[in-house]
């Protein structure tokens, strides 16, 4: 059944206007029609079962009948990453919100070729992955900053740095209790890592450990996905 996101706040028997493009979607594209059901959920609410009351041109009404999930807390793990190309950059913000990411920093180091990001298009991927995925809170998702720019978020963050350039540990001997908030995943550009991005991030972190990802070295959409895989299975 068909998932959207909604940030009204959901009530039982409260009506809802569904944007356009949801109206494209669920009646041009998937053809439902007045009587068949949908959930609408958010992170305040939960998920809620609801039914098509009315269509308009270009716009349905929703009404909600029950709830189906309870809201819960998101697992308080970010991602600080080099934009890529296109394509690339747009696995990365779906998979990792399939995943479980909470907040995405795009982040410019030295061998970013990524001048800009569309934030806009950041944010539908992120939305159209949660809508797909089952979760019921949206990523948040900033703007692109200078990597020197993001020394606040380092000192006040857990950080397991992924760099296949420096001897790492195996992420099994990260000590747990000193992760119990604020992760922060770092996965750097196409390239690596400058020696002195390196040292920037490892002097301000709050707590720094480099953890392996393996002999083999990886594309940087793949080491996001294998890098975020191992740290929620950890953390889990």
């Amino acid at each position: 059944m068909k998932r959207i996101y909604n940030k009204s706040n959901l009530v039982k028997g409260n009506t809802y206007h569904l944007e356009e493009k949801y109206y494209i979607h669920l009646i041009k594209v998937m053809r439902l029609n007045i009587g068949e059901q949908i959930f609408l959920f958010n992170e305040e609410n939960g998920e809620w079962l609801a039914k098509i009351i009315e269509i308009k041109k270009n716009t349905l009404i929703a009404e909600v009948l029950e709830q189906t999930l309870p809201p819960k807390i998101t697992p308080n793990i970010n991602l600080l990453f080099s934009p890529i190309k296109h394509l690339n950059s747009e696995s990365i913000i779906r998979q990792s919100t399939e995943i479980g990411i909470k907040n995405l920093y795009p982040t410019k180091f030295h061998r970013t070729v990524v001048s800009k990001i569309n934030l806009s298009k950041f944010e539908a991927y992120g939305v159209g992955a949660t809508q797909q995925s089952g979760r019921l809170s949206l990523p948040t998702i900033f703007q692109m900053e200078k990597l020197s720019h993001q020394k606040e978020l380092l000192l006040k963050s857990n950080v397991l740095m992924f760099d296949e350039n420096l001897k790492g540990i195996h992420i099994d001997e990260v000590p747990k209790e000193n992760f119990n908030e604020n992760i922060l995943v770092i996965i750097g550009p196409e390239g690596g890592f400058e020696e002195e991005e390196r040292k920037f991030v490892e002097a301000n972190s709050k707590i720094f450990f480099n953890i392996k990802l393996g002999s083999q070295i990886l594309k940087a959409d793949t080491a996001v996905i294998a890098a975020l895989s191992l740290t929620f299975h950890f953390f889990s």
